[in-house]
């Protein structure tokens, strides 16, 4: 029979060993919802959106035409709904299509609606990658050293989706 003392030291042992398991499962727990969260971002990544907005020889916008373009360019993340930040971003290239200036968005296929929207009278909405490979030239600039690889950077950052 063990008297209070014991019987007090063996109580607190058996809380002790409830909680580290109580402590290790919310650990695994949320492990576990990080990868989910990441695979989530690499799958919205891969299934992104893009868009070529084509200007006319007169192209000329006013500035209500530029505030609404800016506020509509915001409200994309949040239409997105609930996914990870890194997956919902816009990103804007100017680029040049057969000596013609394209102001090219990507953004998350959820809001593909919001971006092929027109925004300026004199620019013509155009799916860029029509007839092309979906491989987007990776930048690199002479004599810079590449960024060093965080954990927190995922891995299709590098493909340019």
């Amino acid at each position: 029979m063990l008297n209070g003392v014991e019987a007090f030291g063996a109580a607190v042992w058996a809380t002790r060993g409830w909680l580290l398991l109580a402590v290790a499962v919310a650990a695994a727990g949320g492990a576990g919802v990080r990868v989910w969260w990441l695979r989530r971002a690499r799958e919205a990544l891969r299934e992104r959106c893009a868009v070529a907005l084509v200007p006319a020889a007169g192209f000329d916008p006013s500035r209500e035409e530029i505030g609404r373009h800016a506020v509509r360019l915001a409200r994309i993340p949040a239409s997105a709904g609930w996914m990870p930040r890194r997956s919902v971003g816009v990103r804007i290239r100017l680029v040049t299509e057969d000596g013609q200036l394209a102001y090219r968005l990507e953004g998350p296929a959820t809001a593909a609606a919001l971006l092929r929207m027109p925004s300026f009278t004199d620019v013509d909405v155009a799916d860029p990658d029509a007839g092309k490979s979906a491989v987007v030239p990776r930048i690199r600039f002479d004599g810079v050293p590449p960024l060093p690889r965080n954990e927190d950077q995922d891995e299709d950052e590098d493909g340019g989706a």
